[in-house]
């Protein structure tokens, strides 16, 4: 027979899962924001021709690329849960490899 989970419990979850929530969003609007800025910013140096502009450019595209990714595995993570074991370790090993790959390409590209 299954236990039920104490009041105190299921307010720790429900925490939880809102803290994460709240992260996922902020993620998402701060790469929302970036590549808006980034768009503009492409289109003006474009225009400009100016060529000093480019390391600016790559810092932008990585704290973008970052929270994109950021958001992307979080939310693959919480919808995983909930799924069989399977989908769990396929899903798991996904974003253990994308993280690993997001890392060597920072220590890469800096």
């Amino acid at each position: 027979m299954a236990q039920k989970k104490s009041t105190g419990k299921k307010i720790e979850d429900r925490s939880v899962r809102s803290n994460m929530n709240a992260l996922i969003g902020i993620c998402a609007c701060v790469a929302l924001i970036l590549a808006i800025v980034i768009f503009v910013i492409n289109s003006i140096v474009s225009g400009l021709k100016l060529e000093s502009a480019g390391k600016v450019m790559g810092i932008l595209n990585l704290v973008k690329d970052i929270a994109l990714g950021l958001v992307v595995c979080l939310s693959a993570y919480y919808y995983a849960r909930s799924k069989k074991t399977e989908f769990k370790v396929v899903v798991y090993v996904c974003i253990g490899i994308y993280v690993i790959m997001a890392i060597v390409g920072c220590v890469i590209s800096l």
